[in-house]
């Protein structure tokens, strides 16, 4: 998975839009000055933002966007997801596509089930994370990180011990 610059973008602008939930709309522009994104990027990704439900436009004057619901209620993968289409592209799905010719594809094929399970975890740790995680304490988005990848390694652990016996 690669981090673009449009889902970095699109999480600085959700999370600047966050930070004023409640108050008046904010014009694009201001949004692009406070969140150091660069202009040309912030109406593009609102308009995706938008699109998704995530965010509302108002016009006129003090128009601007808001965040269609509560910072709690919006979920860092649904930011990705409005901006990219999906969060982990499976490498395997390029294949099934016809894209490429995948001689090691079937029932026999050893890493197509690490990358599924790398997807999920990518997956699942995005759906955890709420525009409000964001704009927390920093060192606590740490801690929920350090938290659900001590959470994973003991699951991993615990499911390896069990093959063994």
């Amino acid at each position: 998975m690669r981090i673009t610059s449009s889902v970095e973008y699109a999480a600085r602008l959700m999370a600047g839009l966050s930070r004023l939930h409640g108050q008046t709309p904010v014009a694009a522009e201001k949004l692009s000055e406070s969140e150091n994104v660069p202009t040309g990027y912030v109406n593009q990704i609102l308009l995706r933002l938008k699109r998704a439900g995530l965010v509302e436009s108002h016009r006129g004057i003090g128009g601007g966007y808001n965040l269609s619901r509560p910072p709690q209620q919006i979920r860092l993968s649904q930011v990705v997801r409005a901006v990219e289409g999906e969060i982990f592209e499976s490498v395997c799905g390029r294949y099934e596509a016809g894209k490429k010719d995948c001689h090691h594809q079937g029932d026999h094929c050893g890493i197509s089930p690490v990358w599924q399970r790398l997807g999920a975890l990518i997956e699942e740790y995005f759906d955890g994370i709420t525009l409000a995680d964001l704009i927390a304490v920093k060192l606590e988005s740490c801690e929920k990180l350090k938290m659900f990848l001590d959470r994973e390694s003991y699951a991993y652990a615990k499911r390896e011990s069990g093959k063994s016996s």
